[in-house]
């Protein structure tokens, strides 16, 4: 304990120096909430932690096969993708540093923290108004959503691959610039989740591709080459990490019901393959609701999903498909990449216990898509108000400058 403890003092010294260095560069940084953020992310660890001492948990099986050398007894016999990469992280940790299961869950939760340090930049870089829900304003609730920190927060996927789609996305926020943000996101998305790389990579060139906003034709083709490269190199790894032959892709298309069957026996929950891929998509990203979700973590679960279901409503209209297809890059990147991993991890997941868990790593990107459509909205208001304005000046002007009759 007493190891979670200095680890959980240390990453927050870290957090700290970042936070400075980053307001240093870019003053959209709100030095105040991200370092309160820090202590909340990290009381949704020790809720975790508590969760995983009377709850089955992969933090547990990670840890213990780190500390048996269970693939090794070298750090490069645990080099590999999903579930051997999060192993291959922690193994230095504990055989060099001597880290303890308390130690190694409060530096993956920091790991999970710097994801929603670099999700709020990205945000803040290409949000310019306020927006409210119930009086209060809609990105720090974004940040505050118990269900994105509380499974981004432990030793597991889920708080790598949430810190390596932060910072992918905020690398292509300035894509000129942060080339080294967005290696480094893409290599660890790919060897976290290797499908959802490939997902992300096919998004961002369609979205790149199809979009001439604030990105220019050099930059757009040297990017295109880049994700065709990075895309061949991994596209035989992916169709293999999840069991289908490159033949098989051809003639029969992608079917991941087989790996889905599999995760469904492995855990418990709602079994969704029987449904169809609407409702299957639907259900992984809005349920549990009140009448699904048992016991105090299914009802906190139920209230955010009510609460997802409400801001996506605002987007569902003819204005915000239509948004869909003529926003930036940026916006058709995220959306894409959100839809197209929700239709994926759908029909992996299987059951409800294991949609709660995927969607927390993508479900952040459909709320870019809709703070990004009320904030067209609020600029088409506020350039309409300074017209209606600018109007009234002239026809002011002009009743003045009137000859008086005579």
């Amino acid at each position: 304990m007493v190891g979670g403890i200095i680890t959980i003092i240390l990453t927050g010294l870290i957090s700290f120096f970042l936070i400075g260095e980053l307001k240093a560069r870019n003053k959209v940084v709100n030095v105040s909430l991200l370092q309160k953020l820090f202590f909340y992310h990290i009381g949704l660890a020790l809720v975790y932690y508590m969760y995983a001492l009377f709850n089955p948990s992969d933090s547990n099986a990670y840890f213990f096969k780190i500390v048996t050398q269970f693939r090794g007894s070298t750090w490069g016999s645990y080099y590999g993708t999903s579930t051997t990469f999060i192993e291959f992280l922690g193994y230095p940790f504990v055989h060099f540093l001597n880290f303890n299961y308390e130690s190694c869950m409060a530096l993956f939760a920091f790991f999970g923290y710097l994801g929603f340090v670099f999700f709020y930049i990205f945000f803040r870089e290409n949000i310019k108004f306020e927006h409210k829900f119930l009086g209060l304003d809609l990105l720090t609730i974004f940040m505050l959503l118990p269900n994105l920190h509380f499974w981004s927060s432990s030793l597991g996927k889920g708080s790598v691959i949430f810190m390596g789609i932060g910072l992918f996305f905020f690398g292509i926020s300035r894509i000129q610039s942060r080339w080294f943000a967005i290696l480094l996101g893409g290599f660890i998305i790919y060897h976290v989740r290797p499908h959802i790389m490939l997902v992300i990579l096919v998004s961002s060139a369609i979205g790149f591709m199809f979009s001439t906003k604030g990105v220019s034709i050099l930059l757009r083709v040297l990017f295109l080459i880049a994700v065709s490269v990075v895309f061949y190199i991994i596209f035989s790894d992916v169709l293999k990490m999840v069991g289908i032959d490159e033949e098989e892709l051809l003639t029969n298309g992608l079917d991941l019901s087989n790996r889905a069957r599999e995760l469904t026996n492995a855990t418990s929950g709602v079994d969704i393959n029987s449904y169809s891929l609407p409702v299957q998509v639907f259900t992984f990203l809005y349920r549990p609701l009140f009448f699904d979700g048992p016991g105090i973590l299914g009802f906190i679960v139920s209230m955010e999903n009510v609460f997802y279901l409400i801001v996506t409503l605002r987007i569902l209209n003819s204005k915000g498909i239509k948004f869909l297809f003529t926003g930036n890059a940026l916006i058709k990147t995220a959306f894409l990449s959100f839809i197209t991993a929700s239709i994926a991890l759908a029909q992996i997941s299987g059951n409800l216990g294991l949609a709660i868990r995927q969607k927390s790593q993508i479900f952040i990107l459909l709320l870019f898509v809709i703070l990004s459509f009320e904030d067209i909205k609020t600029a088409t208001a506020v350039k309409r108000a300074e017209q209606a304005r600018v109007r009234k000046k002239r026809g002011l002007r002009s009743d003045r400058e009137q000859p008086a009759s005579t």
